[in-house]
């Protein structure tokens, strides 16, 4: 966020998706993902990238009503993107956007959201009825923050 002299904020580095979520939250209190009306033959789960986008603008610019819309969003589509088969990519992807080194906004309630829905079914990945966690599961490797995150909320649980 840059301002200048003129008190003028500079969105032009934002996502421009986000920043249009963002706008019409500003009128309407609520958003829907753009990428849903520009291919409504997409799958609603198919993308979680967006939400975690909302929120991190949000979460910059102090607009803590649309973080939250942002963060239900999210864990909603999220919970139920892991009861479809070929969202692992996705889902995969909304990990490295939030645990990413250049991400340019605190995304703890974010973080948390997405181990407590992997927490919840570690289980049923160990036993084989949940493949649609494998690919985010053995991707903990290149996101040891999130490997760390998991652990520490297993550990909680099997206490």
């Amino acid at each position: 966020m840059q301002k200048s002299s003129k008190s003028v904020i500079d969105l032009s580095m934002d996502d421009p998706d986000a920043v249009a979520a963002m706008m019409q939250y500003c009128y309407q209190l609520d958003y829907t993902d753009r990428s849903l009306e520009l291919s409504p033959e997409v799958d609603e789960v198919s993308d979680l990238r967006p939400h975690v986008d909302v929120y991190m603008l949000a979460e910059r610019y102090g607009m803590s009503g649309l973080k939250q819309l942002a963060l239900q969003k999210f864990d909603d589509m999220a919970t139920t993107a892991l009861t479809i088969h070929g969202s692992e990519e996705q889902l995969l992807q909304a990990v490295r956007a939030i645990y990413a080194p250049s991400r340019r906004a605190n995304a703890d309630q974010l973080r948390h959201v997405i181990v407590k829905i992997c927490a919840n079914h570690v289980q049923g990945f160990i036993s084989g009825s949940h493949t649609t966690m494998a690919l985010v599961f053995e991707s903990m490797d290149e996101l040891p923050d999130f490997r760390s995150d998991l652990f520490e909320e297993m550990a909680t649980r099997w206490k």
